[in-house]
């Protein structure tokens, strides 16, 4: 097994947002875990798993997920924006999924 890789404080910080705000988010909307869990398609022991801080540094794919389920930006949950969208999670789901069918014309990034 590999060495335990050392989060830096700035990821900490990132991971400490995430938490407070799916935390948030989802008593907002009086979301159960399981129906965050189900929304994102991971387990509801990793969603109270990141709501009180015992994963530490979950993958971009679980937090675009998580984002998708509370219907809220990456931006938003992440802490890069302060403003979180209005979108019944539902309809959040709906666009992302319509995004991916989309013919994509943007400029790759080294490109």
């Amino acid at each position: 097994m590999g060495k335990p890789v050392s989060l830096n404080r700035h990821t900490l910080k990132i991971a400490a947002t995430i938490r407070r705000r799916v935390a948030e988010i989802r008593r907002a909307r009086r979301l159960s875990l399981q129906d965050v869990a189900d929304g994102a398609g991971i387990s509801k022991a990793h969603v109270w798993d990141i709501e009180c801080g015992r994963s530490k540094n979950p993958t971009i794919e679980t937090v675009v997920a998580l984002a998708t389920a509370l219907g809220v930006s990456l931006d938003y949950l992440t802490g890069i924006s302060k403003i979180g969208l209005t979108l019944h999670p539902e309809a959040m789901r709906i666009a992302s999924e319509i995004d991916l069918l989309l013919p994509q014309s943007r400029t790759p990034i080294d490109g």
